[in-house]
């Protein structure tokens, strides 16, 4: 009952101080010494950024196992909630990572009396994952080799589920994905000569009407998804004509061999656009998220580990359309992610009301437990 309290407490100290990918660093050292007070035997700190892992030693040679969570909150305005403090205006803890940590962090104490039958587990508070950079940065950190894990797993909270129960799913767990940075350069004129102008208004228009059509959230391969997230064109003024444009656009799909394809076919679409329209175009591609495929055999761990406990669990048919860096520790070792449900009528991911049930820590505290002893016996 005590650490339950410590935890909720840890998460909610945590919200009052959200930071943004490659910041992180005030929540790094909250973490640091939560976890220092538990006598890791070793403490990596500044790992592929502000990252930061702490090292179980068991009582005989075996395998690493890491545990993941993220260090990182969402950069965009959300509504304060006064039961939880203040939040900064342009970042809050609106996709649960807060929680994330909290859960980890639950098995520096349990660990501390009570070290790995054998191997070593690896609690890593990641940077930068909404970003999608986070875990390559770990993994190009030189001191990686002293913590590289062989299978990791981790969690993340599920709105829409009922509180407390586990969804799992063998293979692709969430989708690949991608950001697509549209710059329509034309030319600008006085407002009172629009003639003048080669105006990208009306390339803008045809690209934000044909992109979203390449959407098929139901296909037969896993879904497929064009989200307009940002678009601009010229300047607030009303003594030009606009000559530039700009959109943003998220391209997901289950695979990355689908993400090629409907990359393809995105391009094509904003070229031949701004061909029709005499444009010219620039175009970036950011943020990219790997899939998240997840091993058999630790899938299975997890189910055995859930019916042991009592925890309720279920099977997704689908991969989950959002995306997350995990995916990128499968390049180095067999991973498992799932989902923790905090309600079937909680708010969603990103969300400005978004709020993260702190009843679910105890459960994610206690199958991650279960588990590493499973596999490190």
């Amino acid at each position: 009952m005590m650490l339950n309290a410590m935890l909720e407490t840890l998460r909610r100290t945590l919200h009052q101080c959200p930071e943004a990918a490659g910041n992180e660093i005030r929540t790094a050292n909250v973490i640091a010494t939560f976890l220092r007070a538990y006598k890791p035997d070793h403490l990596l700190q500044n790992i592929g950024g502000w990252g930061v892992a702490a090292i179980f030693n068991g009582h005989a040679v075996g395998p690493t196992l890491m545990v993941r969570c993220e260090l990182d909150a969402l950069q965009l305005e959300a509504k304060d909630n006064a039961s939880l403090g203040d939040m900064m205006a342009d970042c809050a803890h609106l996709c649960g990572h807060d929680g994330h940590m909290a859960m980890v962090a639950g098995l520096a104490p349990l660990f501390s009396h009570d070290r790995p039958a054998s191997g070593r587990l690896v609690l890593l508070f990641q940077p930068a994952e909404e970003t999608g950079e986070g875990a390559l940065r770990v993994i190009a950190d030189p001191r990686f080799s002293e913590i590289r894990p062989d299978m990791a797993i981790g969690i993340h909270n599920l709105p829409g589920f009922p509180l407390g129960q586990v969804v799992y799913r063998p293979g692709t767990f969430a989708c690949t994905s991608i950001g697509m940075e549209i710059f329509l350069l034309g030319q600008a004129s006085h407002a009172a000569h629009p003639e003048n102008a080669i105006s990208p208004m009306g390339c803008l228009r045809d690209i934000l009407s044909k992109l979203p059509k390449l959407t098929d959230q139901r296909g037969e391969r896993g879904p497929r998804l064009v989200t307009i997230t940002h678009a601009a064109l010229g300047q607030p003024s009303f003594g030009s004509t606009p000559g530039q444009a700009v959109i943003y656009a998220t391209l997901r799909t289950a695979s990355a061999a689908d993400l090629n394809q409907l990359r393809a076919e995105a391009e094509k679409i904003v070229y031949e656009c701004a061909q029709q329209c005499g444009l010219n175009v620039e175009l970036c591609w950011r943020d990219h998220f790997p899939e998240t495929v997840n091993d058999p055999s630790l899938v299975e761990k997890l189910a055995t580990a859930c019916e042991s406990l009592g925890v309720a669990a279920h099977e997704h048919d689908r991969p989950f359309r959002w995306s997350e860096d995990f995916g990128h520790f499968a390049s180095v070792c067999p991973i498992n992610f799932f989902g923790l449900g905090i309600g079937e009528h909680a708010p969603g991911l990103h969300q400005p009301d978004y709020y993260f049930a702190d009843d679910v820590i105890p459960t994610g505290v206690s199958i991650y437990d279960r588990m590493i002893r499973d596999v490190l016996q």
